[in-house]
């Protein structure tokens, strides 16, 4: 068993992932999915704080979690470990805490990095992260039910070619970016069409869209 894993993005409307006006509808969409985990990207979280305070005694204690904290786990992929700066995310209001997914090959001086700072961490796959395999212990260890994407295009196209996503939400902004910020799909590669059911298309504020689609199994016809 796994967690319900949807695929949630806001583009331009020629495919961007960056380069409109920021509104918050994204989140506004994300919430209503209720996730009791949001996965992140490596890059995404490296390039949110590139400059970063340095840790303080806090950033070597667990926060405490209330049985009442309603907030989801963030959950992101580290096996080079790179990711130096979790304690700004994990002092947020954003999340409960923070899992890192890490492979055999992760260095011992990483996953001693996160021992000393109380982060758990899942070690799944040999070289690479293996997402199956870490997923089933988010669902039976950590009683991951809906789990959120939350990245750049990278990891989510690896979710997709591994048959790990059931639901994609897009939420399409009303602007052309032009060619100097990536495409969501760039780099998807896929043996054959995927086909998809619109179950959701909705019009938000200031001309925004959101799309729901769900992924349709070979074995659903």
């Amino acid at each position: 068993m796994r967690p319900k894993v949807v695929m949630h993005a806001q583009i331009s409307l020629d495919g961007r992932i960056r380069g409109f006006a920021e509104t918050g509808i994204y989140y506004t969409v994300a919430a209503r999915f209720n996730a009791d985990m949001v996965l992140l990207g490596s890059e995404t979280v490296y390039r949110a704080a590139e400059q970063y305070p340095p840790e303080t005694e806090r950033a070597f204690r667990k926060p405490l979690c209330k049985p009442e904290d309603q907030r989801p786990l963030w959950v992101i992929p580290d096996s080079g470990g790179r990711l130096r700066n979790l304690h700004v995310f994990r002092d947020t209001l954003y999340c409960r805490e923070i899992l890192l997914l890490v492979s055999k090959s992760t260095s011992r001086s990483y996953l001693r990095y996160l021992e000393e700072r109380h982060y758990d961490y899942i070690v799944a796959g040999e070289e690479r992260v293996d997402y199956p395999q870490a997923f089933e212990v988010l669902y039976h260890k950590y009683k991951g039910r809906t789990l959120r994407t939350d990245s750049g295009g990278e990891l989510t196209g690896v979710l997709i070619r591994q048959g790990l996503v059931d639901e994609i939400s897009l939420v399409l902004s009303p602007s052309l970016v032009g060619m100097d910020v990536p495409h969501l799909f760039r780099n998807l590669s896929i043996q054959e069409r995927l086909p998809l059911d619109l179950i959701e298309c909705t019009t938000l504020e200031e001309d925004h869209l959101s799309l729901i689609y769900k992924i349709r199994r070979a074995e659903e016809g």
